[in-house]
């Protein structure tokens, strides 16, 4: 069954979303201004709808244009993606993946398991997308990453493959000239005034710390939003105040001694960490070989100081 609309219609509605102009989006698309009127008339009459209506500005699409572009680019994205790892395989190239990572922008880890990966899946080339950072598992949805690396809660929906990495725990951070860095348990009950950074753990519902962790006992008195959680770790060893992270997330600054962590309660709390593929992916794709091998890579480790370091170490690994 063809579509009603082509290829070229819907490339002519995402131009116009992006420009709000015809003129340019016909530039764009390298047709007449002509052209592209015709070919939007075209495809409002396959549909039966208008999907572009004029504002004082210029354009915009209307609801139902904006969900034809919107799946419009998803397909075109696989479609694109998929011609690429066919060419790749009929060349004996390497297949590319990209991997996301939930919040955390610190890829310590990543050069190890490059390493890992050249012996136990030569084939695969990994590249990393920045996008995924806030939304983890949407970026697996509109296809922008292939495997996502998020914490909390496995994800519930039957889009979603997922394997567990382990868990890591959540300490509190601090320099060591902190006036707090004597205390053995650093949370809300011996904080008083001192301040507390928080930073967006992603832009996606349910990962947040009260969600993740609960409220707090007592309140902070002190909160200060951040951007970033890399902005946070710079005040953090400056002595400007205190933050919450997954203890591997600072790894490198607790080695070479800038920064201390300390348990924010006396059991000590632990997240656990999952690597995300898309369920429509058939095992045996290259999202699927990628997440089993960061997931054999995670329990191999042994190098808690570059690397994620979740599980535990194999007998005779």
């Amino acid at each position: 069954m063809i579509p009603r609309l082509a290829i070229h219609h819907l490339t002519l509605l995402s131009a116009i979303a992006e420009t709000g102009s015809m003129t340019t989006s016909a530039a764009r698309l390298g047709v007449t201004q002509s052209a592209a009127s015709h070919r939007l008339r075209e495809a409002e009459r396959r549909i039966g709808l208008p999907l572009v209506q004029r504002i004082e500005t210029g354009f915009e699409l209307t609801p139902e244009g904006e969900r034809l572009r919107h799946l419009g680019e998803t397909f075109l994205g696989e479609l694109f993606r998929l011609e690429q790892e066919l060419e790749e395989r009929a060349r004996q190239a390497r297949i590319l993946v990209r991997l996301g990572q939930a919040t955390y922008s610190r890829y310590h880890w990543f050069p190890a398991f490059l390493e890992y990966l050249e012996t136990a899946d030569p084939r695969l080339s990994v590249d990393l997308s920045g996008r995924a950072t806030a939304h983890p598992l949407a970026s697996l949805l509109d296809g922008s990453v292939d495997v996502s690396l998020i914490f909390g809660r496995e994800p519930a929906s039957t889009r979603f493959h997922s394997i567990k990495l382990g868990s890591n725990p959540i300490v509190a951070v601090l320099s060591k000239n902190h006036p707090l860095a004597s205390e053995t348990v650093v949370n809300s009950l011996n904080m008083g005034d001192e301040r507390f950074f928080i930073y967006p753990l992603t832009a996606e519902p349910g990962f947040d710390w009260t969600t993740l962790l609960g409220a707090p006992s007592k309140p902070f008195r002190r909160l200060t939003p951040m951007p970033t959680p890399e902005a946070v770790i710079d005040l953090v060893r400056a002595s400007f105040g205190v933050a919450i992270f997954s203890k591997w997330a600072i790894e490198p600054e607790l080695a070479d001694g800038t920064l201390i962590s300390r348990p924010i309660s006396e059991e000590g709390v632990s997240m656990d960490w999952w690597c995300v593929r898309r369920a429509s992916d058939p095992d045996g794709s290259p999202s699927a070989r990628l997440a089993a091998a960061l997931a054999s890579w995670s329990r191999k480790t042994d190098r808690a100081l570059s690397t994620l370091a979740f599980g535990t170490r194999s007998s005779g690994s």
